[in-house]
């Protein structure tokens, strides 16, 4: 064999690697993007459900007179934290309010707070949409994180399995895991 057919396929090698590496770059560029808009979406929705959850306390102060320091924690709740942090605090909100509902059944008549639930009911079903989309792009993503050759990609540019929105999926996928073994 002549060099320069060495050299082709050398070339020829190092053209197909390069083409399978940005391949597999533009995959990650790809689930990050998703995962960035799930993201803003479930963050978003997280926002408005907690200044409705902060209307419910302040109507729920005025109409049965529940302490003030009652919902102070969550008044102070900073909205910039991680995301699956924020989702649980805003849940610890909604059950508190939810106990204080338990034990005042006769306010579940009044207007306001018919309105108010329904539009907590509106925001729960753009959060649980939001969540199953990142949920579900998490998956690949993951994947790529721990496969070759993608691992390779994803040591170059310092990418990390993320974590899922929900423990439930955790621990499905667990179980999942443990039935292949």
């Amino acid at each position: 064999m002549n060099i320069l057919a060495i050299i082709g396929i050398i070339i020829g090698i190092l053209g197909i690697i390069l083409i399978i590496l940005i391949t597999i770059y533009n995959k990650f560029q790809w689930y990050i993007i998703k995962l960035n808009k799930g993201e803003t979406i479930l963050s978003t929705a997280l926002d408005k459900k907690y200044n409705i959850l902060l209307r419910y306390i302040e109507y729920l102060k005025t109409t049965i007179k529940i302490k003030n320091d009652e919902f102070e924690e969550f008044k102070l709740l900073n909205t910039k934290i991680p995301i699956s942090k924020l989702n649980k605090k805003i849940n610890e909100m909604n059950n508190a309010i939810n106990k204080v509902m338990d034990n005042n059944e006769n306010l579940l008549q009044d207007e306001t707070i018919i309105n108010i639930n329904k539009e907590l009911l509106e925001v729960d079903i753009s959060i649980n949409g939001s969540k199953k989309y990142y949920n579900d792009n998490v998956i690949p993503y993951n994947q790529l994180v721990n496969s070759f050759p993608s691992k390779i990609i994803a040591l170059l540019f310092r990418y990390k399995e993320k974590d899922f929105l929900d423990e439930e999926i955790k621990e499905e996928l667990k179980i999942l895991e443990e039935n292949e073994e």
